[in-house]
Formats: structure tokens, C-alpha cells, sequence
């Protein structure tokens, strides 16, 4: 089996064109749910890859001694909600995070003497860690899907006009798998308001 489903450049693609349509609407660093929706969107209709959204707890070993965690350690019992959840991309072989070049964002508010390199998230499934208790590597990880809180979440997503349209500036702006990227996208809204996209310089240098 393939170590990877998409090369480094068509990953940081889809990662910028995501990335580039969300940023202004707050801290792209906490848009798991919208990198893991509309990647598993474009992944389907534009790869025709079987692949998802799944929420849950993530982890993942970033140097050794040092993991960051999605979820909430509640006594040594780990609790998930909408507080205290990752999403990610699963695919029938593999597990893919858009927003891992972004995990620096995520988790700087909590470790912030920690530089998280940016790096693509693209793993096979045979390769998770069979427990957290052993996460020694740099890439090491175990994830912990909760088919309840993915429905919840991706309910909650599609309730939202604004993350609807979302999922359409991306489309549009993606363009054609073989099409060469373009760097800008011009888009209106109902209020009259022209506001011109582009695509951020942040992208993987390098995987996990």
C-alpha cells in the first residue's frame, strides 16, 4: 500500500485553497471541522475517494516526550465534546488532516515554548500506535473516533449558511484536479460587499 494517497504539493493545495477561504472568518487553527468537511467534499467529487469526516480524540507524538492532544484528560479518562474534540479525514486506508500545518495555532495558546513544525498529516491506517501510551516518535499517533459527536458536529456544520457557502468558494475555487491553481478568487455577498481571496504562503514543508 501506498505510504501516501495525495503527493506534498496536492495536499498543500487543497490545504491552501481551504485555508485561504475560512481565514477571514476567524482563527483557521480551530477550523478542524471545516478542513476535515470540505477536504472530505473535494476528496470525493474531485479525487473519487471514499472519504469522511470523523470526529474525536486525537493524538500524536511531536518530539519525543512532548504529544499534543485533541480531547480533554479528565482524571485519566478521556472525555470528548464540542469543547474538546479533533476532526479529521478518514478514507479506507488512511487517515488525512488539512489542518495539521496549522497545528502550531492550535496548541499555542496551551504550549507555547513548543514550536510544532509544519508538516502534512497523511498516515495509514495500519500505522496508528496501539494505545497512547506509546507515542515515542515524531509522528507517532492513535485517534479515537466518536461516531456520535461526528454527527452532532457535522449537523451543526450544515446548519450554518455561512458554512454552506463555504463549501461552494472552495469548490469553485479549486477548480480542476489538472488545472493549475489560481492564486486569487474574487467573491460577493448578499450585502453588496466584493472581498478578493487569497491563497495564505502557510503550507506543509515535509510529513509526519
Amino acid at each position: 500500500m501506498s505510504k501516501f494517497l495525495l503527493p506534498l504539493s496536492e495536499f498543500n493545495r487543497l490545504h491552501q485553497v481551504i485555508h485561504g477561504a475560512i481565514r477571514a472568518e476567524g482563527n483557521p487553527g480551530r477550523a478542524c471541522t471545516l478542513f476535515a468537511c470540505i477536504g472530505a467534499l473535494i476528496l470525493n467529487k474531485h479525487y473519487g475517494m471514499k472519504a469522511r469526516a470523523v470526529a474525536g480524540g486525537f493524538a500524536m507524538c511531536v518530539e519525543p516526550g512532548n504529544n499534543l492532544f485533541f480531547g480533554r484528560d479528565a482524571g485519566g479518562r478521556i472525555e470528548l465534546d464540542t469543547d474538546a474534540f479533533h476532526m479529521w479525514i478518514q478514507t479506507p486506508t488512511h487517515i488525512i488532516d488539512f489542518m495539521s500545518p496549522l497545528f502550531h495555532e492550535a496548541f499555542e495558546e496551551v504550549q507555547s515554548d513548543v514550536i510544532i513544525p509544519r508538516k502534512m498529516f497523511q498516515k495509514r491506517h495500519e500505522d496508528e500506535a496501539p494505545s497512547l501510551d506509546v507515542l515515542n516518535r515524531p509522528g507517532d499517533f492513535f485517534v479515537l473516533p466518536n461516531t456520535d459527536l461526528t454527527e452532532r458536529l457535522i449537523d451543526s456544520i450544515l446548519e450554518r449558511d455561512i458554512n454552506r457557502d463555504f463549501f461552494h468558494i472552495v469548490d469553485r475555487w479549486f477548480g480542476k484536479r489538472r488545472s493549475k491553481q489560481r492564486p486569487t478568487m474574487t467573491i460577493g455577498s448578499n450585502d453588496g460587499i466584493i472581498r478578493e481571496l487569497s491563497l495564505p504562503e502557510t503550507v506543509a514543508r515535509g510529513a509526519w
